[in-house]
């Protein structure tokens, strides 16, 4: 692969309780396509050309100087396509939010914007798509009467290699100290 060609992202993999961990995993495995190629996570810098030589040291810098983060996952909500009719369930961070807000920005700082205005930054753990918001607002409306309380945190971060055929762990980064 051209390490200065190639489409990146990084991601952190919350560690969760193991009974909230099968919950998530439960949905996304019924609502969510992209859940046979990667496992829940938060995506903290969204995939672009990202060269190696650049990225990789400004990540680990980053982690190094980051606390581990901790967070709970309270409340679902619809987030509507920007093109189309469909859309996306997302497991908002409440407790935590600021700090993984945070983390984004200090991530993004630095590194080659493909896009002159970046999108907002939403704190999320996506678990549904589909072609339509209504279905979406319904799966919504079940996850939001269960009144959900998940807490986790994250520990380190993770560059993932972002092809048509897989998403691949590149390299791990610890983040300053264990929680």
């Amino acid at each position: 692969m051209d390490t200065e060609s190639a489409v990146r992202a990084v991601v952190a993999f919350p560690l969760l309780g193991p009974d909230d961990k099968a919950w998530i995993d439960s949905i996304r495995a019924r609502h969510d396509p992209e859940a046979k190629n990667i496992a829940a996570h938060v995506t903290l810098v969204f995939p672009s050309v990202l060269p190696l030589r650049i990225v990789e040291p400004h990540i680990a810098r980053v982690a190094n100087a980051t606390e581990p983060i901790r967070f709970v996952l309270r409340r679902a909500a619809v987030v509507p396509d920007a093109v189309g009719t469909g859309g996306h369930v997302f497991l908002l961070a409440d407790d935590g939010r600021d700090a993984l807000a945070g983390l984004h920005e200090r991530l993004n700082e630095g590194l080659p914007q493909p896009h002159a205005k970046r999108q907002a930054f939403t704190p999320h753990v996506t678990v549904a798509a589909h072609p339509s918001v209504e279905t979406l607002h319904a799966l919504a409306g079940e996850l939001n009467a269960k009144a959900i309380a998940i807490r986790g945190s994250i520990s380190e971060i993770v560059l993932v290699e972002v092809t048509p055929s897989e998403i691949r762990h590149a390299a791990q980064f610890q983040l300053g100290s264990a929680v």
